[in-house]
């Protein structure tokens, strides 16, 4: 390790020690500083981090049966920063980093000890850092890493898709005002040239910001039942990608064009999807419960599990109509925020930011956050912008 400033031995975090409501667990305080780095990964000193309903999830033993973690936990899975210390294998290469850089990304992994992001420093794998591009604000920035590595893991899960003549696909995302149907829909036009974007969001201010960012039509899902007003007889009103951000993908598949394809992040978890995940996030065995390993690799447990959350009853129906479903969970990915960060330079992508907070007010940040009615991110700032 290499390190260019002298650093504390203890940093203010919001952390917990026990499964419950922000309000009654979540204490903003003092804990240790994070160790050292490994040869593999770099210590961030944290300018902002962002919050997502996965953090009070996580936070109210969504993994509880799942993984074992090391207590107090942080809060957060985004951050925006400079790295203050590096691990010995991170010097050099492709994604090499040094004291200095500013990086933004999300953490492999779920947050807990030294690894959460509402704290002064963490503790982070070096290939899920980007450069942060210099023409926008840690506070954008660390709006950006966890939504966007969803969108993007979202529209890569459908099939890819134009008509004879190069025309773009036709895509549906429901909860366009929401933090990954902001970015979803930029990236549709960014990524995938889409030719005709249409979302839910409700009637006013977020439905104007949907349209801000691209979308061509908003239906206000509180006076009208989306799927009854895209519906037709005629295939070429219907879609070729479906991103169900809200958990409504039984509701969509009518609406599903043959040969197109939906993927969720809400419904119908697949094996595939947490397999991967896990992959991903280098999930280390050790941490698992007991039996969780060999039944999430076992043919039973293949059969089992999507037919327990809905994933294989879902892929059964968009097969029916000549798509495919898909089920995706983002993790920490520097290869995404490398593309991320370039579009965000071109200004082909931007930030959407409901409200900022400071680390001291982080439990009324997790709570607006948990309320549901942010357009865009909520963001803590650790540091004065």
């Amino acid at each position: 390790m290499s390190a260019a400033v002298e650093l504390p031995a203890v940093m203010k975090a919001a952390y917990y020690e026990a499964y419950g409501l922000p309000t009654s667990v979540v204490h903003v305080g003092e804990i240790s500083l994070p160790p050292s780095p490994q040869p593999n990964e770099v210590l961030v000193k944290v300018h902002a981090s962002s919050l997502n309903p996965a953090d009070w999830k996580s936070a109210s033993g969504e993994q509880k049966t799942l993984l074992r973690f090391q207590w107090p936990r942080v809060y957060g899975f985004d951050f925006s920063g400079v790295v203050v210390a590096v691990g010995e294998d991170v010097k050099d290469g492709e994604r090499a980093h040094a004291v200095g850089d500013e990086v933004f990304g999300m953490i492999a992994g779920i947050p807990q000890r030294d690894r959460g992001t509402l704290a002064e420093y963490v503790l982070v794998d070096a290939d899920v850092c980007a450069p942060r591009p210099m023409s926008a604000s840690h506070a954008q920035c660390a709006a950006m890493p966890l939504v966007a590595i969803t969108a993007v893991k979202m529209l890569r899960a459908c099939p890819p898709q134009s008509d004879a003549g190069g025309v773009g696909p036709r895509v549906l995302i429901t909860g366009g005002a929401g933090g990954v149907g902001t970015v979803a829909i930029q990236l549709a036009r960014a990524l995938c040239n889409a030719s005709y974007v249409v979302t839910t969001a409700s009637k006013g201010t977020k439905a104007e910001l949907c349209l801000s960012l691209g979308a061509d039509r908003v239906i206000d899902y509180r006076t009208e039942v989306f799927e009854k007003v895209l519906a037709s007889d005629d295939e070429a009103e219907l879609f070729d990608i479906v991103l169900d951000c809200t958990g409504d993908a039984a509701r969509c598949v009518p609406l599903l064009r043959r040969g197109g394809g939906m993927c969720s992040i809400l419904a119908g978890q697949t094996i595939e999807a947490l397999r991967t995940w896990m992959e991903e996030s280098r999930v280390d065995p050790c941490t698992m419960t007991f039996g969780v390993r060999g039944f999430l690799n076992s043919g039973l447990g293949a059969w089992l599990f999507p037919q327990f959350t809905g994933g294989a009853k879902l892929a059964r129906a968009c097969a029916r109509r000549g798509a495919t479903f898909a089920h995706v969970i983002g993790t920490g990915n520097g290869g995404i925020m490398v593309e991320i960060a370039g579009l965000m330079a071109a200004g082909k992508l931007r930030a959407v930011i409901d409200s900022e907070f400071v680390l001291d007010d982080a439990v009324a940040a997790i709570e607006k956050q948990r309320g549901g009615h942010a357009a865009g991110k909520v963001v803590v700032n650790v540091v004065a912008p």
